[in-house]
């Protein structure tokens, strides 16, 4: 029985690393998303202290200057959490666009290893039955060999 040969191996192996690559990008971006998202939970829980602080200030004897700087504080806090937010809103469309390219990529992977599963099972079929056939011949002719024999 012959070895069954892809002809278009080098395809799939490209298509393969084109994959593993999409992988690999998707998953850092995911990465990505969870860190901001991690930081975004931080800076919202140093907004809220810092707004807790102010509140606690006020209702009590309270200087000028340190209302001020919680203020200030505040307002930082508040930037911190906008800008936060913002980069985590591009790097989820960042996740999302890389996890359509992965898409894409195992699709183009699945597709031609499909084809090759297909091939490889045709291959075997034929060659079982070019050696059915062959077995059958080897059959036939000691058959017809034993009848000449047995009528000579």
């Amino acid at each position: 029985m012959r070895s069954f040969h892809f002809k278009l191996k080098a395809l799939l192996s490209l298509k393969e690393n084109k994959r593993e690559q999409a992988l690999t990008k998707f998953v850092q971006s995911i990465k990505e998303v969870l860190k901001l998202e991690e930081q975004l939970s931080e800076s919202q829980k140093k907004y809220h202290a810092v707004q807790e602080k102010l509140k606690e200030r006020q209702k009590g004897v309270f200087r000028r200057d340190q209302i001020e700087a919680l203020q200030s504080s505040l307002l930082l806090e508040r930037e911190n959490v906008s800008e936060i937010t913002l980069l985590l809103n591009r790097a989820k469309e960042m996740q999302n666009s890389r996890r359509k390219i992965f898409l894409d990529h195992d699709s183009q992977y699945k597709a031609i290893d499909r084809l090759q599963e297909k091939q490889r099972d045709e291959h075997f079929f034929n060659e079982n039955r070019k050696e059915q056939l062959e077995l059958e011949d080897v059959i036939g002719s000691r058959f017809l060999f034993q009848r000449i024999n047995e009528q000579v």
